[in-house]
C-alpha cells in the first residue's frame, strides 16, 4: 500500500502527460478533472486537451528519462504541479503507454524517426 498527501493542483492545474521518443520531447497533453471529481481519466468524466508544455516541463521529462539505464525507444512522463507549486513525477510510463498519437498526428512521423534511428 502507498499513501500520500492530497495533491489539491490536480484539481485547477490537471495532469500532464509529456511524450519522449529516443529520450527527446515530442509532445504533451493535459487531463483535466470533471468537476466535483479528483481523477483526470477519461473512465472517470476526465477531458483531454492540447499541450504546449513549458521549457521547464520539458526538461523535467527530460531528466526523468535520462536516470534510465538504458533509454527506452518511448516513455510518458507524467506530471503534476504538488502543493508546493513545484513540478512532480506521478508515473513513467515504459511499457504500452497510452502515446497520445490520435491528438497530434505529426508525433507518428517523430515516432517512426525514432524507430529507425535504434534500428540503425
Amino acid at each position: 500500500m502507498m499513501l500520500q498527501p492530497f495533491q489539491k493542483q490536480i484539481l485547477t492545474k490537471g495532469e500532464i502527460s509529456l511524450i519522449l521518443f529516443g529520450g527527446k520531447y515530442s509532445h504533451s497533453i493535459l487531463k483535466k478533472v470533471k468537476a466535483g471529481d479528483f481523477r483526470v481519466q477519461d473512465d472517470f468524466g476526465g477531458t483531454v486537451h492540447n499541450h504546449t508544455a513549458s521549457a521547464a516541463e520539458i526538461e523535467y521529462a527530460e531528466s526523468v528519462i535520462s536516470a534510465c539505464t538504458t533509454m527506452p525507444l518511448y516513455a510518458r512522463v507524467d506530471v503534476i504541479f504538488d502543493n508546493d507549486d513545484q513540478l512532480s513525477l506521478l508515473e513513467l510510463e515504459i511499457i504500452e503507454p497510452e502515446l497520445w498519437l490520435r491528438k497530434i498526428p505529426i508525433a507518428v512521423d517523430r515516432f517512426a524517426d525514432a524507430l529507425l534511428e535504434r534500428l540503425d
